[in-house]
């Protein structure tokens, strides 16, 4: 049976002439899992958003065509029937999230909907246990984790019982295993309980083979649909596909694994010359940065960093990876000025950053932080790359525009920036990051809500400005990424550095924290960057 039925939907946001979705026809099964993949800007959020009617309702805009759910054309079904029917889970987690007690805000939809209390009782603990929330229903949710908060998130969308739950990149700013710890309890949803889920992703590599089915979407369009196991010939772009079943199929191989474990058995066979070693030696310039003997706590006794000591290098980029609340992001905090009761040094240049003047560390030291909202007041994306400029003095129209085109963003300057798409906010941030041209650059989950197009773009732009001698930090969960594009890799667990080298070696010789390719070709060559794994198997 039919739970969804989209009829020849068209959208246009408002002001917009663009179409955002274009004839979109699809009907999804009671009980499926279905996946969208596509391009950042794509059209995939907006078109989950149509089952809760929350475009055009929230959004505006222009919408024709039907939606149906439950065989029920949506323009008719009262909001409260809605969301009974239709939860939704979104990308950030403390949107989401209302009440401070962990308990009490997976029973807040309940509440609102005057549930007998016996039954709100029964329906808070069953979805405790189902999303292994036990060791944490008494804390209060700023106490916790973010993958802990996108398990609550979920947990108190699905104590109202709706037949569908929609994901909007719901792993998109979590670590590996947090990542993990979600997805498995989306399966779960879906196997165990037989909801509906409708998943929008972009790191395609964790949730790929969980989908029944996959819709590939580009430019507002459906360009097809089908299995894992049973793409169209036509979708080849490395966006719709995870990155293992990518680098197969541009190398030309019969055989497109999906998962680790497929890839290992799909070049079982193949004997590869063990003495490929791809040696990513670069010299690199003199030490821009000196991080000593650097301790703090948010609160006294407990320590969030212990003891970091690390050098950067002109021309270096480092990878920082860590599990959630590492404190990766707090040292980073510290060192770009947000932060200023620590114990320690941070020198730049030689130079005791603490002595620096506003002015002079916004010069030396370009910080991206996690949420790219964080950076939107003005109206237009123009105005919001050149705000930084105009503080300091320095605005100038032709080098604003050329950050924009070097980021894709010129088609956007006159476009709110809140009005933007996950990938597109994250690029206009990065913009605005890299206004000012400093030496440092020090970017937060860059690759977040990003397509994979649109991840090389940033990797070229990251190595350009490298060889220009800006030294980068990359604090990020993308493993792949990190694999295509750094130098070197800091771990960081508990807030202690346990590893610090050349990227080559920490990210092959990780146990978790390595890219894909790696885990696929471990027993056989040391192989970390896709680009080279395409060109070894095609000679294969």
């Amino acid at each position: 049976m039919e739970i969804i039925n989209i009829d020849n939907v068209t959208f246009n946001y408002p002001e917009s002439n663009k179409s955002a979705l274009e004839n979109i026809n699809l009907k999804i099964k009671e009980g499926e899992f279905v996946l969208i993949v596509g391009p950042s800007g794509c059209g995939k959020s907006t078109l989950i958003r149509l089952l809760n009617k929350i475009v055009p309702d929230y959004y505006g805009g222009t919408l024709k065509g039907e939606v149906y759910i439950n065989g029920k054309n949506i323009d008719y079904l009262n909001k409260s029937d809605i969301v009974k029917t239709v939860g939704m889970v979104y990308q950030h987690p403390e949107k989401q999230i209302i009440l401070q007690d962990v308990e009490r805000e997976i029973a807040f939809g309940l509440e609102n909907f005057n549930t007998d209390i016996n039954v709100m009782k029964r329906n808070v603990a069953e979805v405790i246990s189902l999303l292994a929330l036990n060791d944490i229903k008494d804390k209060q949710t700023n106490e916790i984790s973010g993958g802990q908060k996108q398990r609550v998130a979920i947990a108190s969308v699905v104590s109202m019982d709706p037949d569908i739950i929609l994901f909007d990149e719901p792993i998109s700013q979590l670590d590996p295993i947090a990542s993990e710890e979600v997805l498995n309890s989306i399966k779960r949803l879906n196997r165990d309980m037989g909801k509906t889920i409708v998943l929008v992703e972009q790191r395609l590599d964790k949730c790929f083979h969980m989908a029944d089915r996959v819709i590939f979407m580009e430019n507002g369009k459906i360009l097809g649909e089908g299995t894992p196991y049973n793409i169209p010939q036509n979708i080849n772009k490395k966006y719709h596909l995870p990155n293992i079943s990518y680098v197969f199929k541009k190398a030309g191989k019969d055989i497109i694994p999906v998962t680790v474990k497929e890839g290992r058995e799909a070049i079982n066979s193949i004997k590869f010359n063990k003495s490929h070693i791809d040696k990513r030696q670069r010299s690199l310039g003199k030490c821009v940065m000196e991080v000593s003997k650097l301790s703090f706590e948010y609160e006294r006794g407990s320590k969030t960093l212990n003891n970091i000591n690390f050098k950067l290098n002109e021309g270096e980029i480092l990878a920082v990876m860590g599990e959630n609340g590492a404190g990766k992001s707090t040292l980073f905090k510290i060192i770009c000025g947000l932060i200023d009761n620590y114990k320690g040094k941070v020198f730049i240049e030689g130079e005791n950053f603490k002595k620096f003047t506003m002015d002079k560390r916004i010069k030396k030291i370009g910080y991206l932080s996690q949420n790219p909202n964080n950076y939107f007041g003005r109206k237009t994306v123009m105005e919001e790359v050149s705000y930084t400029l105009k503080n300091i003095s320095e605005y100038d129209e032709k080098r604003v525009l050329k950050v924009l085109k070097t980021l894709d963003l010129i088609h956007l300057k006159d476009r709110n920036p809140r009005d933007l798409s996950g990938g597109e906010k994250q690029r206009t941030a990065i913009a605005c990051t890299l206004i000012t041209d400093p030496d440092i650059l020090i970017l937060d989950e860059p690759t977040r809500g990003m397509d994979s197009v649109a991840k090389e773009k940033l990797g070229s732009i990251i190595k350009e400005l490298s060889k220009k001698g800006k030294a980068i930090v990359l604090i990020t969960h993308d493993a792949d990424f990190a694999g295509d594009y750094v130098d070197s890799v800091m771990l960081m667990f508990a807030g202690e550095i346990v590893a610090n080298g050349k990227g080559d070696e920490i990210l092959w010789n990780s146990i978790y924290y390595s890219p894909q390719i790696a885990k696929v070709f471990k027993k056989k060559c040391k192989v970390i960057r896709s680009k080279d794994a395409i060109e070894l198997l095609r000679v294969m």
